[in-house]
């Protein structure tokens, strides 16, 4: 799980003068929030410069998965070696997605794209530091592009289930645990890193705002529920666009 959550949530507090691009915009069921943020705007909220697209609605919405489809081609290379890595621990429901999204996933050639997957887990099962696995698996493959599928934390439960974000700047896998050895971006690997996450969970720390509760989590009743879909509308869309 990627702790550094929803960048729109610490993005708020920045303007133009700081070096933030925020655009908003509603189409149908859906709002669509894209950030640009410069290196010394993402710094000082401990971000990573870069894009980041987040669509804010339910999984059910109308559209929901073209709309994903089309954010997520904005950040892809035109054409190339695609690999999907589904990092987090599967066997935690809250931390799923990125399995649950390759499991769903079958390797193939398109016109433009390629496509493999790997479901990664985690280091404490795996005994293999996560970042270092995706990117062995990736200069092996000669990959173009890694999506690097990931369940987010936020600040305001509101958002659990409720946005996907696509993000250019890549992520530190095993962040929310507080265990990373390295993280996964373009400066890292060597090519473009799209980092895709749905926020599962919020700290009750965040609500409570009570230190104490810092190590406790929250999610809703139906994040099976909510993971499945969200799993679906991910796969289907990378699906979709390595078969035109």
């Amino acid at each position: 799980m990627n702790k550094e959550g929803l960048t729109l949530e610490s993005a708020k507090i920045l303007t133009k003068k700081d070096g933030a691009f925020v655009n908003s915009r509603r189409i149908g069921e859906v709002k669509i929030v894209d950030v640009r943020l410069s290196d010394a705007a993402a710094k000082s909220i401990g971000r990573r410069g870069g894009r980041y697209v987040t669509l804010y609605g339910s999984p059910r919405a109308a559209g929901m998965t073209a709309l994903f489809r089309r954010a997520l081609m904005q950040m892809l290379p035109p054409r190339g070696r695609l690999f999907a890595a589904g990092l987090g621990n599967p066997d935690v429901t809250q931390d799923s997605l990125g399995a649950e999204c390759v499991r769903r996933l079958a390797a193939r050639k398109g016109s433009r794209y390629s496509l493999a997957a790997v479901e990664t887990d985690v280091a404490a099962k795996t005994g293999i530091d996560t970042a270092r696995l995706v990117k062995a698996a990736a200069r092996e493959l000669k990959a173009d592009c890694v999506i690097a599928i990931d369940s987010l934390s936020c600040e305001d439960p509101r958002y659990i289930g409720k946005t996907v974000q696509i993000g250019s700047a890549g992520l530190i896998p095993g962040s929310g645990a507080g265990i990373t050895c390295g993280g996964l971006s373009e400066r890292e690997l060597g090519c473009p890193v799209v980092a895709v996450g749905v926020p599962t969970v919020s700290k009750l720390s965040d609500i409570t705002r009570d230190s104490a509760d810092k190590k406790l989590l929250v999610s809703t009743a139906d994040i099976d529920i909510i993971i499945g879909m969200w799993s679906e509308i991910i796969a289907v869309a990378i699906d979709s666009i390595v078969e035109d």
